[in-house]
């Protein structure tokens, strides 16, 4: 597996684990400042997955980019 590809699969799991966690805060009735401090870090976490995701699809000038696998493989981004 090549670093893009490997990168990209670690994101893909740290976008999941974000999630999850965003599940589970969203099922809480009260937050506490703490809880709302973290899930603004996720938040921003999320916005800076994106930016470098855009950031790796400008780069590859190659008809087989990443994204292109992943869109046909039928597997959610």
């Amino acid at each position: 597996m090549d670093y893009s590809s490997q990168r990209i699969s670690n994101l893909r799991q740290e976008i999941t684990d974000l999630q999850n966690m965003n599940v589970v805060y969203l099922q809480r009735g009260a937050h506490s400042t703490v809880e709302k401090t973290a899930s603004e870090g996720r938040a921003s976490r999320l916005q800076q997955i994106k930016q470098e995701l855009t950031q790796m699809r400008g780069r590859s000038h190659e008809p087989s980019v990443w994204w292109e696998k992943f869109r046909q493989s039928g597997r959610p981004m």
